[in-house]
């Protein structure tokens, strides 16, 4: 069975539309799991009023992306996990059970990275493209990557659970980079697929702006502490910090970009203790599927 997690904050009206398309997918077996974060509007009881098959859960307090999956992750009783964010709609019937086949075809991928189009259905959703490869020559192409959205995805649950789930700590942003990299370095597979695809509607998160000048900084040096080997660490994390401190400048966010750095250095302690860098081998892979060559 496949478990459909969605996580919700503030955005009735999206989730409600993605819930439609997610109800009306045909020929498999599946639930419907939506994790709220705290929304301070009607969403919860507008779910329950209009979907009631859907299993409903509420977080005590708010915990961001990471918490809200991962909780949805853990209640879920399907094999394997596909997520959407709330502001995706599914525009084939037949996703889930294409989803169900791809697996099943290919039963050494733990992952499956879906293609996002912006809401026209034509157009690449070129901003959520973090894979190692250029959008323009391999957006319609399979390939193994090292990268998924967490807008949408495929995962299967053993694998998801073995790898640590989302990294709590990152709380948003660069949370599904860490996930994919412990995925590799389980051994396991990431397959990107073309006819896997969501429209992307990209309503702004109520923090977007926190993202850009705070999450992002911080979590690259979180990021690079709890994966990356000593000195590759620091090749990783230094320009970034140097570009981001500029780019603070430029901004008007130099406060915000030093409370950034404040923050890193409290959550450093905690996750120095579970640091656990990649594999030399996990490493190699990465590099290789820059020039899309397979693991």
């Amino acid at each position: 069975m496949i478990s459909v997690v969605i996580p919700s904050y503030n955005r009735r009206d999206c989730v409600v539309a993605l819930l439609r398309d997610v109800f009306a997918q045909q020929a498999v077996d599946f639930e419907v799991i939506v994790v709220d974060d705290c929304s301070p509007d009607d969403s919860v009881e507008a779910f329950r009023r209009e979907f009631p098959r859907a299993r409903i859960f509420v977080n005590e307090k708010n915990g961001g992306p990471a918490v809200t999956r991962n909780r949805g992750i853990r209640e879920a009783k399907g094999d394997i996990i596909v997520g959407f964010d709330s502001d995706v709609t599914i525009p084939d019937v037949r996703l889930l059970l294409k989803v169900a086949n791809r697996f099943n075809e290919h039963p050494q991928v733990d992952g499956l990275a879906f293609r996002l189009l912006k809401p026209d259905g034509k157009s690449e959703d070129s901003p959520r493209w973090w894979h190692p490869v250029p959008i323009d020559k391999y957006a319609d192409k399979q390939f193994y990557t090292s990268y998924f959205s967490g807008t949408a995805y495929a995962f299967r649950r053993e694998a998801l659970v073995e790898a640590g789930m989302y990294p709590e700590i990152l709380y948003m942003h660069y949370e599904e980079v860490e996930l994919a990299y412990r995925i590799l370095d389980g051994g396991g597979e990431i397959l990107h697929c073309p006819d896997l695809v969501a429209l992307h509607h990209a309503n702004e998160v109520s923090r977007r702006s926190e993202v850009t000048v705070f999450y992002k900084p911080r979590n690259q040096i979180l990021l690079a502490a709890a994966c990356l080997p000593g000195f590759a660490a620091v090749q990783y994390a230094a320009p970034r910090v140097v570009y981001q401190f500029v780019k603070a400048c430029r901004g008007g966010h130099v406060k915000d970009f030093f409370r950034a750095m404040r923050s890193a250095r409290t959550l450093l302690p905690t996750l120095m203790r579970s640091r656990k860098p990649l594999k030399y081998e996990t490493l190699q892979r990465i590099v290789a599927m820059k020039h899309g060559l397979a693991p």
